[in-house]
């Protein structure tokens, strides 16, 4: 049962691991922008996250181009979902003690 929804925006880092100086660095490429809708269960359990919130992802931007279909192919859409989730539940979360 998804009792709330709301839309959500973030920026996601992309980053790549390279090798400099002999030693394996991360390096901040630039930023993914999502977008999409994220729902909230009050009647899931409050120790797991991903069952109390959920979300779906409409676009995710690169250069204003949305890349989402290349990533679904290449596989990379599970880290993004997994830090939508959080950042809906975050963003939630602070916005229901401010609520309070």
């Amino acid at each position: 049962m998804r009792n709330i929804t709301k839309e959500f925006r973030f920026s996601y880092p992309l980053k790549i691991k390279v090798v400099r100086d002999l030693k394996i660095i991360t390096e901040h490429v630039g930023d993914l922008e999502v977008e999409g809708i994220g729902y909230f269960d009050s009647s899931a359990s409050l120790l797991d996250i991903f069952d109390r919130y959920s979300v779906d992802i409409d676009f995710i931007r690169w250069n204003g181009a949305d890349v989402k279909p290349v990533l679904e192919v290449t596989g990379g859409m599970e880290d993004i979902i997994e830090a939508s989730v959080r950042h809906f539940a975050n963003a939630f979360e602070n916005g229901m003690s401010k609520a309070a």
